[in-house]
């Protein structure tokens, strides 16, 4: 790396990528030319000094032996969460227990601040020891502020009132025209409906699709909606007051919540109605065991002490309904009502699906509380559309309370029953659950809450650090869960998963490579039997893929870019002329897991289910390649990459990289399973065409420009997800090429990018922390309260997202999130490597731990599933642990050698044509032998159960040497650009950013150096990428050291207080016995300084770190001097770009990294008149705050602010 000389430095300071590094490749020669010199020099040694060389070479390795194998033994029993070990060979020892992680409860406190950067939480609530989200708000009807429930099968989105149907009434941001809609192909009205798993319908034509002409080949494939079996109503009076989605206005409603427990996937709405007098309760949710049974409880009270002194009785109403006018895309087929049960009954076919129907059988048991007297419906109604059953009661002071179970059994033609039940109606089937469920309430909700436990106890996910990436991680697990289903699934079929699930019709529910690389995945290590249930769908469909490819006249088979009930080639799902790499993703999600290999994977599933896969996939696409004599490359034609922002190009580099990868895959696995394997295969993996520009940057596709703004994550999946199946990199410069694409994504792009980039980063960056800040930026932009749903956009206002409704719930999100955890920040690979003498392949596992600094205590996987074992992955602050808990069989696990990164080994641009880059070694292939080994790639392991694989974490260097604010903790006081998080401005990456939202007003970042880590800041460094600032100014707040303690102390008291005298006779026995009396704490009250803007800089800080702290001050004079105002230290010092502007760049023909502008300072205290000269303790600062005004061209015409992609602060 070169270095870069700063004007405070006698010697040269590294600040690695900060500078313009071009000599470098140069400078590798000349160093490869001196070792040569060197080597000759040697071997012209006279024989005696060879001889003493030599001896001392031995006594050396003697005495390293010696030290290695007595720390081996000390260290042999060191337990991963306590002891640092320094064994960079990693320890095997006998597993010592659950290894529980660190936990400071001030840094976790503190995390929950950035669930304040979520959008609409400001009603929203989060009960981090039961795991549940809620809201206080009750507002009008709106996708995102609605809760689901879902078991696998069936699901159900709740409206604001917590039962029944309804349209979505708001649009945060527009009343534009189709505001209340939803997005491609559908764009229909959102709706709070109901869903059955498979049950597709077939729609001539759809509202908006991509290849239109294909209509006329086959009708498209998209979800129906079935009747919504939560719906019930109660009106008063005579039906002149209506309590439904419809009739229940903002103003008639107080005291409301509504809440999911992730516990158990139930929702709870309360709240009171009819100026307060009505109290209303319901609880709604899907057997998670009884897959085909749906309960709503309903319990309508009530409130005494608002009812009206000549209160007589309420008369009450309350319908059971089903109304096929709640249904979308569904024929009605029979509806009627069962007066002996008490019930009501419909069934629907989805259009154009005479073989399929579904049935819907509800019957209700309605009691006054405390009375087992059941009350039976008085009146029965059926027109047209619906029918009711009606419950007639009057509440009385006497009896002031109604409780009703509405129990619903749901069957549909694709749920997988036993034998006996082959020849039944659904009808009978649905009727027969919900009778045998009626009266067995608490029964069948222990038994839910059974089911729901019990998943949890075979996967959990620990961050003490941060409650709201644990959180997430958690929501994520639940909302996974709670769309997919492990029984009840016909191995013939499998389990299509939409990409929003069972609640909602984005995307038409139909099902794209989301399923197979986004969430089956994330599933993969927990719920092996799920992801294989999602993955034969796909084996179900491979019959029809190959008529796909006869289709078109090619051998092997094609999958279309979506599918449904069929996976025939539609307009919204073209087989040719598109997204080829749906054949990889395919091929892909079969053999991780093969690679998982879970209970019953082995060489049979393989052969008979994966290989079919990839040898049709391999067939195809050697048909499809054309050779280029004029490159000597194979090239490939008319495609669309990931990013679909850039459609019909060629040579598409993650499609190229694919196929490049899936010939190999179809090579080894013929050859492991004795199959027939074609040459051609090889051949074309050797000479696949990957684009790339002059200076050894992937291009996305052929021809791409540097104007190119990317959707989504594309060049960057040639990393992950696509390199995780062998050691053997497709790239031979994957680090320049995270970089350049970092800075190209799409600010309101779908959350199908960052998830990649953690992943991308913690695997390839040896420096900074930037793979702990892609994880924020994957979840701040995206996540919503209340309930913590992904939408698929940052931003959700198609006015100015570039017209795009987003998908909601986003299931890929959370798949993604879960794999940035799982595989990224573990450094976690499935793989394989080949016996060069048997062909046979050996499955193991990767583990490239690195050291967090932006989550200290670490991270914990419990009950990872591995060849049928079960492991613990614990990463703590000094070492990552693998525990091998259960099981019986060794499994082999492989640390990669991580110096043969060269991550700051970056040319940038300088104006040259001749601009070289420098080339990276790439890891390599080698067998799994002895139980441990060494190579040049890695080093190798052999785990048997009940042991545990202790290695120390590689920790990564500092990006910018001495920089004392790298990898801390920051937050934003003003805001940001939609997608942008504030940890992007220290995590050490040159190529990530935060940028403010609006360059007219002061952007401010708060910056924390943590506890008694106070330093006096003298100098240090903006780096501004290609948009400076106009001008930079800094701002410390004044803590010593003993401040600093009595905070913490403080702190410690409010949590156990006591009466208001003794708080303060307790915080003045601390500050006597510091020795801080508060007047001689230095005054800065002279200090000019704009007072409201320092005021509210305190206030946030107090508001980010100790909330409490700050209510207690206005009560206790004495503890004032903690609210003193920040003090500039650098005041509006004037930025000059530093360096010069690239014609190239505007006129699209530069695919370089360009240099970054920076500005340098130095701070001079002895020219702030600030407090007594004599004490300098006062400039020692814990909290900073950095901020920026406006933007160096004053004729930009774009609103947002300064690219701020790097701060350095030295002391």
């Amino acid at each position: 790396m070169k270095r870069l000389r700063l004007p405070w430095f006698n010697t040269e300071a590294s600040y690695s990528n900060l500078n313009d590094s071009s000599n470098s490749g140069n400078k590798k020669g000349t160093d490869k030319n001196s070792r040569f010199r060197h080597y000759c020099t040697f071997t012209r040694f006279n024989l005696v000094n060879f001889i003493l060389l030599s001896v001392m070479l031995i006594l050396l390795a003697i005495l390293i032996t010696a030290l290695y194998l007595t720390r081996n033994s000390r260290l042999a029993y060191s337990h991963a969460s306590k002891a640092v070990l320094f064994n960079p060979l990693g320890v095997i020892s006998q597993s010592l227990g659950n290894h529980s992680l660190k936990y400071d409860p001030e840094i976790r406190e503190s995390s929950k601040k950035l669930y304040e950067l979520l959008s609409d939480f400001n009603t929203a609530y989060y009960d981090d020891e039961n795991m549940i989200l809620g809201t206080k708000l009750f507002s009008k009807n709106t996708y995102s502020r609605q809760p689901y429930v879902a078991n696998g099968y069936i699901g159900s989105r709740i409206p604001n009132v917590g039962f029944g149907y309804a349209l979505d009434t708001l649009n945060f941001y527009t009343d534009a025209p189709g505001a209340l809609d939803n997005g491609w192909p559908l764009r229909n009205h959102r709706f709070a409906g109901a869903f059955v798993s498979d049950f597709y319908c077939l729609e001539a034509k759809l509202n908006s699709t991509n290849f239109p002409e294909l209509d006329e080949v086959g009708y498209s494939t998209v979800i129906s909606s079935i009747p919504q079996w939560t719906n019930l109503q109660f009106s008063l009076e005579n039906n002149s007051k209506w309590f439904n989605p419809q009739d229940v206005m903002l103003d008639d409603v107080t005291n409301y919540s509504q809440n999911l427990s992730m516990k158990d996937g139930i929702v709870t709405t309360e709240l009171d109605w009819l100026d307060s007098q009505i109290h209303v309760k319901s609880e709604i949710w899907a057997h998670r065991h009884i897959h085909p049974l749906g309960v709503v409880s309903l319990e309508i009270s009530l409130n005494m002490d608002h009812l009206p002194s000549d209160f007589d009785s309420f008369n009450v109403s309350i319908w059971d309904i089903l109304d096929f006018n709640t249904s979308h895309r569904a024929v009605l087929e029979d509806m009627g009502t069962d007066e002996k049960n008490n019930a009501v009954f419909m069934v629907v076919q989805p259009n154009n699906v005479p073989s399929s129907n579904c049935a819907i059988y509800s019957t209700c048991t309605v009691n006054f509380e405390n009375s087992t007297e059941p009350i039976n419906p008085g009146e029965s109604f059926k027109d047209k559309d619906a029918s009711s059953n009606v419950y007639s009661i009057v509440l009385t002071e006497d009896q002031p309370k109604i409780i009703v179970h509405k129990y619903v059994g749901i069957m549909s033609t694709e749920f997988n029953r036993n034998k006996e039940q082959q020849e039944n109606a659904n009808i009978d089937l649905a009727k027969m659950i919900a009778l045998n469920s009626r009266g067995n309430y608490q029964q069948l909700l222990s038994s839910h809450k059974r089911a729901w436990y019990d998943l949890y106890n075979d996967a959990f996910i620990e961050i003490p650090s941060d409650s709201l990436l644990e959180m997430t991680a958690r929501s994520s697990l639940f909302h996974l869960l709670a769309n997919t289903r492990e029984y009840n699934v016909s191995s013939d079929r499998g389990l299509p998963v939409g990409v929003s699930g069972l609640s909602s019709d984005s995307y038409g529910g139909m099902v794209f490579w989301d399923a197979d690389i986004w969430m089956e995945p994330a599933l993969l290590p927990f719920f092996p039997n799920v992801a294989q249930n999602m993955n034969n769908y796909r084996n179900a469909t491979h019959a029809q893929a190959k008529l796909n490819a006869e289709q078109y006249g090619y051998p092997g088979a094609i999958y279309p870019w979506t599918s449904g009930k069929y996976a025939n080639c539609t307009s919204t799902g073209p087989c040719v002329d598109y997204e080829y790499h749906i054949n990889v993703d395919v091929a892909m999600a079969s053999f991780s897991i093969y690679l998982n290999g879970h209970e019953g994977i082995d060489d049979e599933y393989l052969r008979y289910t994966t290989w079919p896969i990839i040898k049709n996939a391999a067939q195809f696409f050697t048909a499809y390649v054309k050779y280029n004599s004029s490159l000597g490359f194979y090239e490939t034609y008319n495609l669309t990459d990931p990013d679909e922002f850039a459609n019909h190009v060629n040579n598409g580099a993650f499609t190229n990289a694919g196929i490049k990868t899936l010939l190999k895959w179809a090579t080894d696995v013929g050859n492991h399973l004795d199959e027939v394997v074609d040459p051609k295969w090889s051949e074309i993996s050797q000479d696949i065409y990957i684009p790339r520009s002059s200076s050894n940057i992937t291009l996305e596709y052929s021809g791409m420009n540097s104007s190119v703004e990317i959707k989504q994550a594309d060049v960057t999946l040639m990393v992950y997800p696509l390199g995780y199946i062998n050691d053997e990199s497709i790239l031979n410069n994957a680090i320049k090429d995270l970089y350049y694409y970092s800075e190209r994504q799409s600010a309101s792009g779908p959350a199908m990018t960052y998830p990649v980039f953690a992943a991308a980063a913690a695997g390839l960056l040896n420096h900074g922390c930037s793979s702990q800040s892609y994880l924020y930026k994957s979840v701040l932009p995206y996540l919503r309260a209340p309930f913590a749903q992904f939408s698929e956009q940052s931003d959700d206002n198609f006015l100015t997202n570039g017209l795009t409704q987003p998908a909601f719930p986003f299931l890929t999100a959370n798949g993604g999130f879960l794999q940035s955890i799982l595989f990224g920040l573990t450094g976690i690979r499935y793989s394989y490597e080949v016996d060069p003498d048997t062909k046979k392949i050996k499955r193991l596992l990767r583990f490239n731990p690195i050291e967090l600094p932006l989550l200290p205590g670490g991270i914990a996987i419990r009950n990872f599933k591995y060849m049928n074992q079960v492991l613990d992955i614990i990463i703590d602050d000094h070492n990552g642990t693998i525990v091998h808990k259960s099981g019986d069989i060794p499994i082999h696990i492989k640390i990669p050698n991580r110096s043969l990164i060269h991550d700051q080994d970056i040319n940038f641009y300088n104006g040259s044509q001749n601009t070289k880059s420098s080339n990276l070694d790439r890891r390599g292939l080698d067998r799994v032998g002895d139980p441990m080994r060494m190579d040049r790639y890695g080093t190798y392991y052999l785990l048997k159960p009940n042991q545990e694989l202790t290695v120390q974490l590689f920790k990564p260097s500092l990006n910018a040497e001495n920089n004392i604010a790298e990898n801390k903790q920051i937050t934003n006081l003003t805001a940001g650009v939609p997608g942008d998080v504030a940890f992007s401005a220290l995590d050490g990456n040159n190529y990530t950013h935060w940028q403010p939202l609006d360059k007219t007003h002061r952007a401010k970042l708060l910056i924390d150096l943590g506890e008694y880590k106070e330093k006096e800041i003298t100098k240090g460094m903006i780096l501004w990428g290609q948009r400076p600032a106009k001008n930079i100014s800094i701002s410390i707040l004044p803590h010593s050291e003993k401040v600093e303690n009595l905070f913490a102390n403080v702190t410690e008291i409010m949590q156990n207080p006591g009466n208001e005298q003794l708080l303060n006779e307790t915080i003045g026995q601390l500050l006597d016995n510091a020795g801080i009396p508060v007047e001689n704490i230095v005054d800065f009250d002279g200090e000019k300084a704009d007072e409201e803007e320092s005021s509210d800089e305190v206030q946030a800080l107090l508001h980010w770190k100790k909330e409490d702290l700050a209510k207690l001050i206005e009560q206790i004079p004495r503890l004032n001097f903690l609210k003193r105002k920040f003090v500039k230290i650098l005041d509006n010092l004037p930025v000059s770009p530093s360096e010069p502007y690239y014609e190239a760049s505007r006129n699209q023909s530069l695919i370089e990294i360009l240099p970054s502008n920076r500005t340098i300072f130095s701070i001079d205290y002895d020219k702030l008149q600030v407090g007594d000269k004599g004490n300098k303790e006062w400039r020692k600062a814990r909290y900073i705050v950095v901020a920026v005004q406006g933007v160096y061209d004053e004729h930009d015409d774009d609103s947002k602010g300064a690219t701020i992609k790097e701060i350095v602060l030295n002391s």
